[in-house]
């Protein structure tokens, strides 16, 4: 016979909403300082640690060398010594070392596939070093008269790949994927047996990991070889996620998601060598590379792709760790038996179990403990009322991590895996027969790839790149007299505006010197980066925790405060906002510092009005769908917006679909507006703002409607919420956290609600004479 249950109480289910209420808060403030704080120390200012390159030579002098620029590279760099050029290739491609320098025919070897950044600093290195010991080798009489060493790609990235970042996009949407996953059952269907939830997360992780490889593999085209061993690597790495989260999310509850996310995503993308080469960012995270699961799972997949002879099994070891500790985890959240006084149990855990007659057998007891997919699903003929639900529950749990499965490699693999030039403008100065038909020879080029355009004189070409109208302006050396940044007299001067876009001023500088035929040329940078902003990524993590952080927070509060006062949650959403700008302002600036305290005023004013915009949309949008505005939100300005704001790759690299989305979704305009304030403050961001108004608008009416929908429902149910709640007098609390986050309907919020009417009527009763 089962003991009465309790029903939850006023005091409790405030108890409850003041836990949720809590976790609202956090979890988007943790995220809006995480990304700028972890990502921008890790990558802002990258600078070698240990990067092992090699001199090549079998006799004692090149053990000298190679020892005194060891020596003298102060850590920086590890230096040895190879005896041949094949024994150099070798290590390369079993990425013991990222290049190698023959110094008697001045040719450098390297992989860019292994790191295109460690290749880059490799490069600078040797093209540095190089003059001077051939000079003092007495190969050459003068450091100006050694040529740059020529390099040899060993691993050049193929067509279909031209970033190598593709697999940190395809890797990537696996483990949010699977957390999401973890989440979604763990709120729906948190009374699924560990037999039944364990199959389930087993399958899901075969259709997470095909879906992001078809995008890749099939619809990219960035890769074609390996699939298989590709695949189970994907699938184990799900499964493992899964299983991690569900043990946290038993023990813990829904402060699982801040460990999780810390290790998987904010710890493990800068420390996996996949976005930035390992050797490049501070030794923690060189550490962190050695131990977390998500760099084991990147460097994987880059050598099961790109180099099958580099050693392997010290990645699947970290893997197979990781998977055995989810497996120690989950097992150890079985042995916390719930209560019934204990808040934080669930319904079904703390329901007594059915009396297991005595004398049967193991098999059979089976059956008691362990019910089957039947138990919960039905059968194909007999399904009851509580089984379908369960089915839209299943539904519910997977809806969001489809669709994140599907947008982050399909946006984000189609924006790097084979950058071109795409309506590039560049500005030519014609002041004479040679630059005249340099002119001619462009516009011939594909208009689809350049657009360019003739100007009269140097200051127009400079002032068309510093108000972003022209990607770079060539100026043949007869009109170049005026430029002081120029050395040479008899050079021409190609200007580029590096802060707002490398790849692009890589790009530019390769097509003028094939054109030019080998001519002296200069490059003078109207806008570098800064050192503490080498790569001009910072404003992309910057605007990447208000993006994320306005969106969680926006949902959140129309979760947590859909029986608010229409003023209240939107004072919650300017204090977010205001919370947000300040957070970034502090870790940008004073904290990890790649913005100056001299920043202009209007990247805050962005900031701000783009966490308002957001909060705004996913706040309407949750007053409608709950949590479903995630389905919506999350591609919108996440998926859609970070990708075509042109930090990630600039947008006349890129195909034209992220232009036409840079015209249309706020954050995309937003991050792009940032970085031309930092780097060109006289560029026009009129367009950008306006953008930003529109879509703030169109979030306050859309929050305007809901909160109108919303008071609609209370009007027209609120007799029937408060006896349907009565019902339930003898029903244990529940997972209320869960359900109110997954905006589901249970005993719990229809009580609340009910609760809030009985209050509402005693107010009004006590108003009245």
């Amino acid at each position: 016979m089962t003991s009465r249950r309790r029903r939850m109480n006023a005091a409790g289910l405030r108890k409850q909403a003041s836990k949720v209420l809590k976790f609202s808060i956090v979890l988007p403030l943790f995220m809006t300082i995480m990304f700028p704080l972890v990502y921008g120390f890790s990558m802002h200012s990258p600078s070698p640690h240990g990067l092992k390159v090699a001199v090549i030579g079998s006799d004692q002098k090149t053990e000298q060398l190679a020892s005194k620029l060891n020596a003298t590279s102060g850590g920086a760099y590890e230096v040895s010594a190879v005896g041949s050029t094949d024994e150099a290739k070798d290590k390369i491609e079993s990425l013991e070392i990222r290049a190698a320098w023959d110094p008697q025919t001045n040719t450098e070897y390297v992989a860019t596939m292994g790191a295109s950044t460690a290749a880059q600093f490799a490069e600078a290195y040797f093209e540095k070093a190089a003059p001077q010991i051939l000079v003092q080798s007495g190969q050459y009489q003068d450091p100006g008269d050694v040529p740059k060493p020529t390099v040899d790609d060993l691993v050049p990235p193929p067509p279909n790949d031209g970033m190598g970042t593709s697999l940190m996009f395809m890797g990537l949407p696996v483990l949010i994927a699977s957390f999401m996953t973890a989440v979604g059952l763990r709120s729906n269907l948190a009374q699924l047996s560990a037999k039944v939830a364990i199959s389930i997360m087993g399958i899901m992780a075969l259709f997470i990991a095909t879906v992001p490889m078809f995008i890749a593999y099939a619809v990219h085209g960035a890769f074609s070889e390996h699939g298989l061993p590709v695949f189970c690597l994907l699938a184990f790495m799900s499964f493992t996620v899964m299983l991690f989260h569900t043990g946290g999310l038993r023990l813990i509850g829904l402060y699982m998601a801040l460990p999780t996310m810390f290790l998987l995503v904010l710890l493990g993308i800068p420390s996996s060598g996949a976005g930035m080469a390992i050797e490049l960012v501070p030794p923690v995270f060189q550490g962190l590379h050695k131990i977390l699961p998500t760099p084991a799972l990147m460097e994987a997949l880059r050598r099961i792709l790109y180099f099958p002879n580099a050693p392997l099994s010290s990645y699947i070891i970290t893997l197979m760790v990781w998977f055995f500790l989810a497996l120690i985890l989950l097992a150890s959240s079985f042995l916390k038996r719930p209560k019934a006084s204990d808040d934080d149990a669930l319904s079904s855990e703390k329901e007594d179990a059915d009396p297991v007659p005595a004398g049967t057998g193991r098999h059979i007891r089976r059956t008691y403990s362990s019910p089957g997919f039947r138990h919960y699903f039905g059968s194909r003929r007999l399904v009851s009322e509580e089984q379908m639900k369960n089915r839209f529950g299943l539904v519910h749990a997977f809806k969001l991590p489809v669709i994140m499965m599907i947008a982050l490699p399909l946006m984000y693999i189609g924006l790097v895996h084979a950058p071109s030039p795409n309506h590039m403008k560049l500005d030519v100065v014609v002041s004479d027969q040679t630059s005249e038909k340099l002119a001619q020879t462009m516009k011939e080029l594909p208009s689809s790839e350049y657009e360019v355009r003739t100007v009269d004189d140097a200051d127009q070409a400079r002032q068309d790149v510093t108000e972003n109208k022209a990607r770079a302006a060539f100026v043949p050396a007869s009109a170049a007299g005026d430029i002081s940044e120029r050395k040479d007299p008899a050079s021409s001067v190609l200007y580029v505006a590096t802060g707002n876009g490398m790849q692009a001023e890589s790009s530019v500088e390769k097509l003028f010197g094939t054109l030019t035929q080998g001519k002296p040329m200069e490059n003078v940078d109207v806008a570098p980066t800064d050192g503490h902003d080498k790569f001009g990524m910072s404003m992309m993590y910057l605007g990447m925790g208000g993006i994320v952080g306005s969106n969680l927070a926006g949902m959140m509060i129309g979760l947590v405060g859909r029986g608010w006062h229409w003023g209240r949650r939107v004072a919650w959403v300017i204090g977010v906002a205001a919370a947000n700008t300040f957070l970034q302002y502090v870790i940008s600036v004073h904290v990890v510092q790649f913005l100056h305290p001299g920043a202009p005023w209007t990247v805050w004013g962005i900031l701000f009005l783009t966490s308002l915009t957001i909060q705004f949309f996913t706040l309407g949008g949750a007053l409608f769908l709950r949590n479903s505005v995630m389905l919506i939100s999350l591609p919108l300005f996440v998926m859609c917006g970070v990708p075509s704001s042109g930090l990630l790759l600039p947008l006349d690299m890129a195909p034209h679909l992220y232009t036409v989305l840079n015209h249309l979704v706020p954050s995309s305009a937003a991050l792009g507006a940032i970085r031309l304030q930092v780097y060109l403050p006289e560029a026009s961001i009129r367009g950008d703002i306006v953008l930003e108004l529109v879509w703030l608008l169109i979030g306050i009416l859309l929050y305007t409607a809901g909160h109108l929908y919303v008071e609609h429902l209370k009007r027209k149910n609120a007799d029937e919420e408060l006896a349907d709640a009565r019902q339930y007098e003898d029903e244990d609390p529940g997972d209320f956290e869960g359900r109110v986050l997954t905006g589901t309907e249970n005993p719990e919020t229809r009580q609340m609600r009910a609760l809030r009417v009985e209050h509402e009527k005693a107010a009004q009763g006590k108003s009245q004479p």
